[in-house]
């Protein structure tokens, strides 16, 4: 992962002086009409445009996009999408955060300073003004949480739990994903004993995997309360995958469990849906929804559509990777009807790392997809939750990795 975060080097076309003027408050521009789609990507050696970039297209439906002459390149690994503008984070001790956006003449630029914070794992969004990031707590023990005012460019808060009082076990509690639910945070979390001193963070003894297990902090004060669990299926995402819970439309909650394998340690339980009804904070007892008992295999990742329909990533063997690995097709998962249904024209391919990378286009149907094929190519499909197909779109040419998709007023 990266070490730092440098200043950006603007390329080509969108290059600008080092006296542009910070953009400041909320930049959320009505009526103006105009938006790009806009990637983050590792470019790979063989292409010649090695290193990591942001880019941007007005059109994701056909041709193809790239660093040449378009974007900024940038040291960060991971991405929060807030406000209008990208938060670029470094991975490490410092885990500087610098914010991007697309000024008027549709070119991406640094859209404030550097703001230091530490090693983010996990983070999620609160609200249109804020987000919160999580730090590695693998190793210490230590969860620690900010809070990231994206209008004002600052840290506007911290806390910290000791994560062996969430266990209760002299385990670590290690979060897998950070959500709002209401006014609470809601975090999935599964149980782990670090190895010691020299050893990685990830090299330890894992705790039971049959539970689902979300621990609830307040807001904005960002201090435990409570844990959640249900025996009913595994646990809940991955380190950094940042994916697994999602309050809908209605005020309930539904979680999603791989029940899959860490470090080759597999769950005994199916993978299966969870709900959490609306100002309950307990999970219903009256809904499962056992995925792995209707298609024979675990869910990989999902994000919510609109209208009780999620798009998930099902695996179709019996092996499944840790955070990647393992071959998976596109499907149509409906949380009412308790049905799946397989998204025709995206081919099987190989489950990406971390979190599923999508863009969804607000009309209730339309959810655009980074996947990358057997030619190791990145591709965009376009999909139609209401008809479960997809069209093949925008070639992201010469990436090694997408690490972000969405899309920028301006």
């Amino acid at each position: 992962m990266s070490t730092g975060l440098a200043m950006a080097v603007l390329l080509g076309a969108c290059s600008k002086s080092k006296d542009t003027p910070e953009v400041t408050g909320p930049t959320d521009p009505e009526g103006t009409g105009r938006s790009k789609y806009v990637f983050v990507y590792s470019g790979s050696a063989a292409s010649g445009s090695a290193g990591t970039y942001i880019v941007s297209t007005d059109d994701i439906t056909k041709g193809k996009v790239s660093s040449r002459n378009n974007g900024v390149e940038t040291d960060a690994y991971s991405f929060v999408l807030q406000n209008n503008t990208i938060f670029a984070q470094a991975y490490n001790n410092l885990g500087p955060v610098t914010p991007y956006r697309i000024y008027e003449d549709g070119e991406i630029g640094i859209a404030g300073r550097t703001v230091t914070t530490f090693r983010t794992g996990v983070s999620g969004t609160v609200n249109q003004d804020t987000w919160v990031g999580g730090g590695d707590p693998r190793s210490s023990g230590v969860g620690e949480l900010f809070r990231f005012d994206a209008v004002n460019m600052q840290v506007s808060g911290k806390s910290v739990t000791d994560m062996k009082k969430i266990t209760g076990t002299g385990e670590n509690a290690v979060w897998t994903g950070l959500f709002q639910v209401d006014n609470k945070l809601y975090m999935p979390y599964y149980k782990f004993k670090p190895a010691g001193a020299g050893a990685a963070p990830w090299q330890g003894n894992y705790g039971s995997l049959d539970t689902a297990w979300v621990a609830v902090f307040s807001y904005p004060e960002m201090k435990y309360e409570k844990t959640i669990a249900d025996g009913r299926t595994g646990f809940i995402g991955n380190w950094g995958s940042m994916q697994g819970l999602k309050q809908i439309e209605n005020g309930d909650s539904y979680v999603w469990a791989t029940s899959g394998s860490i470090n080759k340690i597999k769950s005994k339980k199916h993978s299966g849906i969870l709900r959490i009804k609306k100002g309950t904070e307990v999970f219903d007892k009256d809904y499962f929804f056992d995925v792995e008992a209707l298609t024979g295999f675990k869910i990989a990742r999902g994000e919510y559509i609109a209208n009780g329909k999620f798009l998930m990533t099902i695996y179709t063997s019996a092996e499944t990777g840790d955070v990647s690995g393992g071959r998976v097709k596109v499907a149509i998962v409906d949380i009412n009807s308790k049905t799946v249904t397989y998204v025709k024209d995206v081919p099987e391919h190989e489950q990406g790392s971390f979190k599923m990378h999508v863009y969804y286009e607000g009309d209730g149907k339309t959810i655009n997809y980074v996947l990358e094929d057997d030619m190791k190519q990145y591709y965009v499909y376009i999909i139609n939750a209401e008809t479960a197909t997809g069209k093949k779109g925008v070639h992201i040419e010469g990436a090694d990795n997408v690490t972000a998709f969405s899309k920028l007023k301006y």
